[in-house]
C-alpha cells in the first residue's frame, strides 16, 4: 500500500471509502497460488462506541455494558489503525447501501469462479458467519482508495 492511500484514508472521519485489496489466500499443501481481489465500500474513522447499533446494544443488554477493548492488538492510531504482530490493520465499519462489492479470484493470472478457488483454499478462507459491524483489513493488502 502506498503512503498516499493510507494518508487518504486517515484524513476521512466517518466518511465512506471505496477500498480495493489484493491478497493471497491460504491454500492446501501443493495447491496453486490463489489471489483474491476485493473492492468494497465501508466507513472509516468511526468510533465503535458512537455507532447507533452499539449504543442500542449497550442499552438493551445485547452488548456488554462496558467496552472491553480490542480482542487482539492495540491501537496505533485510534480509530483508524491497529497494530498486531508487527502488522498494521485498518479498522472499517460495515455500511448497508446499494454499492455492490466485487470479488475476483485468480490462479496464475487467470480469473476463476469462487467455487474453483474454494477447492484449493483452506476452509477458513470461505467461512460463513455473521457480518460484524466492524472489521479490519491488513494495510499491506490495500491497493486502491477512492
Amino acid at each position: 500500500m502506498s503512503e498516499a492511500h493510507l494518508n487518504k484514508l486517515m484524513q476521512r472521519r466517518g466518511a465512506i471509502a471505496t477500498i480495493t485489496t489484493v491478497r493471497k489466500l491460504k491454500t492446501r499443501k501443493g495447491a496453486p497460488e490463489v489471489t483474491k481481489t476485493s473492492t468494497f465500500q465501508c466507513r472509516v474513522g468511526v468510533d465503535y462506541e458512537n455507532l447507533p447499533s452499539t449504543i442500542q446494544g449497550r442499552a438493551d443488554g445485547t452488548l456488554p455494558a462496558v467496552n472491553h477493548g480490542l480482542p487482539w492488538g492495540e491501537w496505533a492510531e485510534f480509530p483508524y489503525l491497529i497494530k498486531h504482530n508487527d502488522q498494521h490493520y485498518f479498522r472499517c465499519t460495515r455500511i448497508d447501501n446499494n454499492y455492490i462489492s466485487k470479488t475476483v479470484y485468480t490462479i496464475e493470472g487467470s480469473e476463476v469462479h469462487a467455487a474453483v478457488a474454494q477447492q484449493f483454499a483452506l476452509a477458513s478462507e470461505f467461512r460463513d458467519g455473521d457480518a460484524s459491524t466492524v472489521f479490519t483489513i491488513k494495510v499491506a493488502s490495500i491497493v486502491d482508495v477512492a
